[in-house]
């Protein structure tokens, strides 16, 4: 919830960079950009965002054994404080009529916008789009040292 800091959702994509190497230069910005989130306190995650990332790396892909992907979601578990509920639902269903994502994405857009978030960090989605008050942007269209206090 709001922490008077930029607070950054992550979409599931990112998460599973940061542990499946199999693309080098993408699990390197992912990784660099998780860690720099979390060390500032901003990370936000929903159980969905968790629930989808166990089941690309431990199940579809198997890139990574099941017990060091159960141990990379438990640790991100302090910062699953967005909501999942109907109200959740509710809001999807009004940003799928208004922006055209998939319906996952909007859950996730959704839980984020309910969390307070100001940046939704994704690479499927046009980067700097406005959806509310919260950005959306492509950690792979920005600079390293990129500011977040800039999106205030």
């Amino acid at each position: 919830m709001p922490n008077g800091k930029t607070n950054c959702f992550v979409d599931t994509n990112l998460l599973i960079y940061a542990t499946d190497r199999t693309e080098p230069e993408k699990h390197r910005r992912g990784s660099d950009l998780l860690k720099r989130i979390i060390s500032d306190h901003t990370l936000v995650l929903s159980p969905q965002s968790l629930n989808e990332c166990y089941h690309v790396l431990a199940v579809r892909r198997r890139v990574v054994a099941v017990a060091d992907v159960r141990a990379f979601v438990w640790s991100l578990s302090d910062f699953c404080t967005a909501p999942y509920d109907f109200m959740t639902t509710q809001l999807a269903w009004i940003m799928a009529d208004r922006f055209g994502f998939g319906w996952w994405d909007c859950m996730l857009l959704a839980s984020a916008t309910l969390a307070g978030c100001e940046i939704f960090f994704s690479e499927d989605m046009r980067h700097r789009q406005r959806i509310g008050s919260m950005i959306v942007l492509s950690p792979f269209r920005l600079e390293r040292d990129f500011d977040f206090s800039r999106m205030k």
